[in-house]
């Protein structure tokens, strides 16, 4: 059925006498958005949204796939979609209540008038109207009693997303009690404003025998108790999210779209269209040296043989890059039918380029062109920074064409000079290409928000690609494998897992593969991870582990012989460097930022050799990171000596080329992580990574199951897994935990999870999957910053209205942000986009810690809790922009 103007003209009674929306009190010329015109125009925006992005198929497999075993799917299967885009069509409809129309439309027009207890509410008029029609069509339809209550049960969870379309999020839905309400009774007078076909007595049946008995556990309890073990419920869960998505995404671009007087609607959705499919097929081959020489590779079936590389050399090591990526295409076109994948390769041998080449290799082989969207998830907002730029040099794409999407990233401007058109697409994340935290993606998959759900609709029919899984606690394996095998299944969406250390997280639900095997992009890793370009490319040094970890007592004395140690292997290798003469870039990491921030001080208080001494922890600022960074990979540089004292900020996704690595031991694959920062192109003999105990690692990593498995394991087999780079041998302990922990029904496990789904208990389902546990915090510090590193954001200070000379003081930068908060004069979203242009900004000052304990309460003492923000006004003593915190300079802390 068509839900267009005329229908709702017909459909409600009197229909120009109610209101949905009025014009902006400076438009007071402009009629009111009448309640059938808005009703219409929501349901052509979710149309529209459907079309566009090739929503159709994949409702109507979830509708038929929710429906159990048994029952008539002709007769229930359009039913359901009824149910769907009714929900979306009639979400407004109690707008028809007059105390709405008189207190929010100002309209005092002649209209019904019911005596109710719901004051001007309309969401909860509009579920009464919208179960009312429902039932009349139960009443019409020859249904058995188990089909009955499964539709009945539907119905009321269509219905939420209308109860909720105004609330932040959907709640406990099983818990919401609002149906089985007595006084939703009295709203039956409503029932004659609408062609709804009900007589008083089904009306009374209505209220007694339906609404009196609507709650969530309703259909599990009467029907089949069983039916959550024997039929995967995941479809249903994924159905009235994305209903919920679409109903509240299209009432959104509607309401925007009266409000704005837009004369057509909105239609720039952000997919791949041909033209952008074609210029990411035709770059990916020739606007890279070492692309083109893949592809001419291929072509001659000339492909590089490992075996024959096997000397250290940077020639050697492009050529096993090159067949890398030369096996990856080659897997992709013959699994071109498969959604998931795994890429599986040593650090440095460019992983992001192949995975470049396998999203080009998917947008060839989708004859149909039903891919239309690109999302790249990251555990780090440096990944997202680096593969941002290389994504745009390689497929040479524009500024409307790809986003990079986190809390730090500047307001994104595309496709329009009109701020609010750009806030939408920020919004809705209309880009074909986007680069997003793995928080906030996970989030869109499991989350109960309503400003995050927008996005569902936007994650069907996309590519998926999640770099360094291995960052995510193996408590979430199962919950993570659970959403990428469901949605890559039910969403159409093609997952590529890649990582140096690679968890292999499908085998936990290998009885459960609905969206198939993984395919391996490379197929024996091995010929590669034990290839001397990569496994021998750094030595591993065990030599240290022999002195016990350091003690309260002792740490001083112990850091000063660490000292000794790191600068007579550092004299050494600058006095053997060939390449580089009297050259060496060192580089030593700790567990703890204290540690690291002392081990600077006793450095700095006695150094003879190196040139430059960094310290880069996490509560260093991004500009002074970013210069670091830049530092270090610069050619003036690289004659000098130069040591970084780091924490695990580097491990991944930081893109230098260090000589000597010293590292406090941790768990296994951070260890690599720290290894492939050093000797990355294998141009340089006797590169060294030496491993020493200082800190516990327990107080970190002690409820990690890695951590778990390898202290208990001999001291040699830890060292073969981390010379032969067989991390497999870990994980397979970790994945058999989890498996056998899934066996039992005592234990918190991934049933709890298929059951929250199973009842659409959107809290619980939420709560279940926390890629991170602690919460943080962000520190702001009012430092001045030399302008040199805030070049990008001269436009924003700019207008702003910021001082900018020499420096940019962060005391202005806050109170520019103070006065966007606490200006009353511009509206709602107005607000929201200058937040968003500062908040770029505003990261540049900002750092996060962990919130609660006593380094956290210790550093709120330098300063006050105020707009979210902890702002450090008395930060002279205790921090520096070279330094970061100064740890030792805090009162009382034992600050990590």
């Amino acid at each position: 059925m068509d839900f267009d103007f005329s229908y709702f003209n017909g459909f409600i009674a009197n229909s120009n006498s109610y209101y949905a929306h009025l014009p902006k009190e400076t438009e007071c010329s402009r009629r009111p958005e009448l309640l059938s015109e808005h009703s219409a125009l929501v349901y052509a925006y979710a149309k529209e949204i459907i079309s566009k992005q090739s929503l159709g198929g994949i409702i109507e497999n979830l509708i038929e796939s929710s429906i159990p075993a048994g029952l008539d799917v002709r007769k229930i299967n359009p039913l359901i979609s009824d149910l769907f885009y009714k929900s979306i069509a009639y979400h407004d409809l109690g707008k028809v209540n007059k105390k709405f129309q008189i207190a929010r439309m100002k309209n005092r027009a002649d209209v019904l008038s019911v005596s109710h207890g719901f004051d001007s509410q309309h969401s909860i008029i509009g579920v009464y109207l919208y179960l009312a029609d429902f039932f009349s069509t139960l009443l019409k339809t020859e249904l058995t009693e188990a089909e009955q209550v499964f539709l009945s049960n539907v119905s009321l969870y269509l219905s939420y997303s209308i109860y909720k379309h105004h609330a932040p999020c959907l709640n406990e839905s099983q818990n919401d009690t609002v149906w089985d309400n007595e006084d939703l009774f009295v709203l039956k007078s409503y029932l004659s404003l609408f062609k709804i076909d009900l007589n008083d007595e089904q009306i009374g049946l209505f209220h007694n025998c339906f609404l009196k008995n609507a709650n969530f556990n309703f259909f599990f309890e009467r029907y089949n108790s069983d039916v959550i073990k024997k039929k995967n419920t995941f479809p249903l869960f994924a159905l009235c999210k994305l209903n919920y998505s679409l109903l509240t995404a299209s009432d959104y671009l509607a309401t925007a779209h009266y409000m704005n007087g837009w004369t057509e609607m909105y239609s720039d959705y952000g997919l791949i269209d041909d033209a952008l499919r074609q210029k990411i097929i035709s770059n990916i081959e020739r606007n890279k040296t070492y692309n083109k020489a893949v592809y001419k590779t291929i072509a001659k079936d000339d492909i590089p043989n490992a075996d024959q590389l096997r000397e250290p050399s940077n020639n050697n090591l492009n050529e096993l890059r090159k067949g890398i990526a030369i096996e990856v295409i080659q897997n992709i076109r013959k699994n071109t039918n498969k959604n998931l994948f795994y890429l599986e390769a040593p650090t440095g041998s460019g992983k992001t380029n192949a995975s470049m080449l396998a999203l080009a290799e998917l947008l060839r082989a989708d004859r149909q062109h039903e891919i239309n969207k690109v999302f790249y998830v990251f555990p780090f907002t440096t990944l997202i920074t680096q593969t941002y730029k290389s994504l745009s040099e390689t497929f040479g794409l524009n500024v409307d064409e790809i986003a990079e999407i986190h809390s730090k990233a500047s307001f994104h401007t595309g496709n329009y000079e009109d701020d609010y058109l750009n806030y939408l697409d920020n919004l809705f994340v209309n880009y074909p290409i986007s680069l997003l935290s793995h928080i906030r993606f996970f989030d869109v998959l499991k989350t109960n928000g309503k400003e995050t759900n927008y996005l569902l609709h936007r994650m069907a029919n996309s590519i998926v690609i999640i770099d360094e899984i291995q960052s995510y606690s193996p408590k979430t394996w199962d919950k993570v494998i659970y959403f990428i095998n469901n949605y890559a299944h039910f969403f159409n969406m093609k997952f590529i897992i890649m990582s140096a250390t690679l968890p292999k997280i499908g085998e936990i639900l290998d009885d459960k593969g609905l969206a198939g095997d993984f395919v391996y992009l490379v197929k024996d890793k091995s010929k590669y991870f034990q290839n001397p370009n990569f496994c021998k490319r750094v030595n591993i040094d065990y030599s240290l582990l022999e002195c016990p970890c350091a003690t309260k007592e002792d740490k001083c004395d112990y850091l000063s012989r660490l000292k000794e140690c790191l600068f007579e292997k550092s004299e050494e290798f600058a006095a053997q460097n060939e390449l580089h003469p009297q050259s060496v870039h060192t580089i030593i990491e700790f567990i703890f930022k204290k540690t690291a921030s002392e081990f600077y001080s006793i450095v700095k208080e006695d150094n003879d050799f190196f040139d430059e001494v960094f310290l880069l922890s996490g509560t260093i600022l991004e500009p002074r990171r970013k210069e670091i960074i830049d530092k270090l990979k610069s050619s003036a540089l690289r004659s000098k000596k130069v040591l970084l004292i780091t924490t695990q900020v580097v491990e991944a996704g930081v893109d230098i080329d260090m000589d000597l690595g010293f590292k406090d031991k941790s768990i296994i694959d951070s260890e690599e992580q720290l290894a492939g920062r050093i000797n990355r192109n294998v141009n340089k003999p006797r590169c060294t990574l030496y491993l020493f105990n200082c800190d516990t690692e327990k107080t970190l990593y002690g409820k990690d199951d890695r951590y778990r498995f390898a202290r208990e394991m001999d001291f040699e087999d830890y060292k073969s897994i981390l010379d032969s780079k067989d991390f497999d041998r870990l994980y397979k302990m970790i994945i058999d935990k989890t498996i056998n922990n899934n066996k039992s029904s005592l234990i918190e496990n991934i049933h709890d999870l298929e059951g929250y789904v199973a009842t659409l208990n959107y809290a619980e389902v939420d709560k279940q999957l926390k890629l991170i546990k602690s919460l943080n915090d962000s520190v702001f510090v009012p430092i001045d910053i030399p302008i040199q590193y805030l070049k990008n954001d001269i436009p924003i200070l700019d207008e702003f209205e910021i001082h900018h000379g020499e420096y940019v003081s962060g005391t202005d930068v806050w109170d520019a942000y103070a006065n966007v908060i606490f200006n009353r004069e511009t509206d709602f979203v107005e607000t929201k986009i200058k937040i968003k242009k500062l908040q770029s900004l505003m990261s540049a000052f900002s750092f996060s810690i962990f919130k609660g304990g006593n380094d956290y309460d210790v550093l709120k003492t330098y300063g006050e809790e105020k707009l979210g923000y902890i702002y450090l006004n008395s930060y002279v003593d205790v921090y520096s922009f070279e330094n970061g915190v100064i740890a030792e300079n805090l009162k009382d802390s034992n600050f990590i």
